[in-house]
């Protein structure tokens, strides 16, 4: 079985565990990972996104430049 449980306060650990029917006995792989909600990191992994996928800044320029 695979969860996939996003947002998760380490608290709550305890009752996901619970709520899945694991048993305490039970062996699983656990993978935690950071999370990080603020606007710069957000824009931040969006700019990233964006310059992999072959947006250079004079293509962002042009985008940007007011035509009217």
């Amino acid at each position: 079985m695979k969860q996939i449980i996003k947002n998760l306060k380490v608290s709550e650990i305890p009752d996901v565990i619970a709520q899945l029917g694991l048993s305490p006995e039970q062996k699983v792989d656990l993978t935690i990972e950071e999370t990080s909600d603020d606007l710069l990191s957000i824009m931040d992994k969006i700019g990233a996104k964006a310059q992999a996928q072959g947006l250079t800044e004079e293509k962002l320029q042009e985008l940007l430049a007011d035509e009217s």
